[in-house]
């Protein structure tokens, strides 16, 4: 029947519609989850790529400001117109913490007197452990903190020392350019702290380091009178890179006995006070990913000879060879 607007719907169609309409509606986001359950995955971001370290120049005889497992092997060769001395150090580094190494050194000594009354001996120096925490302090800047200590068990010590060993120990304080102290100081326990700063960017390195090492007589006292020393040692060191594969580094050195009781009043006051001077080519070979060799060629020179790095007028012409292994 009709009315002024159109046909009349039977409630029945318009029931109908109403629940087709429904059914599409409820219907639709079902089919936009399965289109996108079926839609291949969105490709993910690419990682930002990671930015390789600028190359270091590992120094001679300061410490490294970097924490890292390594094996090295350093090898002195000091001659004179009296004796010839040959200390040999082999240091293990490795990594507890990223930022974190445990640290050993180990070392042995060989030295002859020439001459007719010559003598020669050989003796284990103290060894040391401790630890290297490097802090980076920006993207060029990096600090390194120290803290070790000696442990008093070299040979050549005691009231009743072997005579041409002790001499040897000595000795190795002058051949390692007086910046290894403690480790031929045989009576004497030797904590120590030292700190050191770098700038590493550009082929460049440029490193400052100082070191306090505050010595405890445990053992020899009719030997060594002073029953405790305090010595200090500091040093500068500028590496560049010529080549990838090659740097050139330079080292300026200096030591003193800051705290003593006999050492400048002894035969050679000399002792005292000590600067060095250490110049050389570093190879940089790598190995695969994580493992590099870094060998290293230096000679040392005593800035205040005569007197100063004589010792006793033996005039060292010291050469480093140094060969330390990443891992």
């Amino acid at each position: 029947m009709k009315n002024g607007i159109g046909m009349r719907r039977s409630p029945s169609r318009s029931l109908a519609l109403g629940l087709g309409f429904a059914a599409v509606a409820l219907a639709a986001p079902a089919r936009a989850e399965t289109a996108a359950a079926e839609a291949p995955p969105a490709a993910p971001e690419a990682a930002p790529a990671k930015k390789t370290p600028a190359p270091y120049s590992m120094p001679f005889m300061l410490r490294s400001v970097n924490a890292g497992n390594l094996v090295r092997l350093d090898t002195v060769l000091a001659f004179s117109k009296t004796k010839d001395t040959i200390p040999v150090l082999l240091q293990g580094s490795y990594k507890v913490l990223p930022n974190l190494a445990a640290i050993v050194r180990l070392g042995m000594i060989h030295s002859e007197t020439k001459g007719p009354e010559g003598t020669k001996a050989t003796s284990f120096v103290n060894p040391a452990i401790g630890a290297l925490y490097s802090i980076p302090l920006s993207e060029s800047w990096k600090m390194g903190l120290f803290a070790a200590t000696t442990i008093p068990v070299g040979t050549g010590g005691g009231n009743n020392p072997d005579v041409p060993k002790r001499t040897a120990n000595l000795d190795g304080i002058y051949a390692r350019a007086s910046m290894d102290n403690a480790l031929f100081q045989i009576n004497y326990l030797t904590p120590m702290v030292g700190a050191g700063i770098g700038y590493i960017a550009n082929g460049l390195t440029l490193q400052a380091e100082v070191t306090v090492l505050e010595l405890i007589r445990v053992r020899g006292a009719e030997v060594d009178k002073d029953a405790a020393r305090t010595n200090i040692t500091a040093g500068l060191h500028f590496g560049w890179f010529v080549i990838p594969q090659l740097s050139i580094g330079t080292e300026l050195r200096y030591q003193v006995w800051a705290a003593n009781e006999t050492i400048e009043k002894g035969p050679d006051p000399t002792r005292v006070d000590n600067w060095t001077l250490g110049v050389g080519p570093r190879a940089h070979i790598k190995l695969s990913d994580k493992m590099w060799l870094r060998p290293a060629v230096s000679l040392t020179m005593g800035l205040d000879l005569p007197t100063g790095f004589s010792g006793n007028g033996l005039e060292y012409k010291i050469v480093q060879i140094d060969v330390p292994f990443f891992f």
